[in-house]
């Protein structure tokens, strides 16, 4: 679910609000994919601006924080819509439940902290069932 709130006559996220990943994620070279792990690990391919937001929602940043990271990889000056184009991305992915937002910083858990192919899955795997984050295997 998106959080939105309304700023004079614009619908705009909450920029004080932290962003974490809410799923598994694989990294290919340059290459991001979110993992539905629910699915047979089914790999969703995101695209590379979507791909930035997925890597940098490690659940300890804010989405402004997020805004001025952008911003100084343009040292002759973002583009003006950059933050349109970051609240529609990061409202994409909470829709799609990529992403959460939340109102203090989080720690994510093992298995959404790294990507996984960096993971030991038999310990990924447990975490995920103690957390309810997947059902048991039958």
């Amino acid at each position: 679910m998106a959080i939105v709130f309304y700023h004079s006559e614009e619908l705009s996220l909450e920029h004080t609000y932290y962003f974490k990943r809410n799923t598994v994620y694989k990294v290919d070279g340059d290459d991001v994919s979110v993992v539905d792990v629910k699915d047979n690990n089914n790999l969703t391919a995101v695209d590379p601006w979507m791909a930035r937001i997925v890597l940098l929602a490690d659940g300890q940043h804010t989405i402004d924080q997020l805004i001025q990271h952008m911003r100084a990889q343009y040292p002759d000056g973002a583009p003006s819509n950059l933050i349109e184009t970051i609240e529609s991305l990061i409202e994409r992915l909470t829709e799609n439940e990529v992403i959460e937002l939340t109102m203090r910083p989080s720690l994510l858990p093992y298995y959404l902290r790294l990507p996984i192919d960096e993971q030991d899955p038999k310990q990924a795997t447990e975490m995920m069932i103690r957390d309810g984050f997947i059902s048991q295997i039958e």
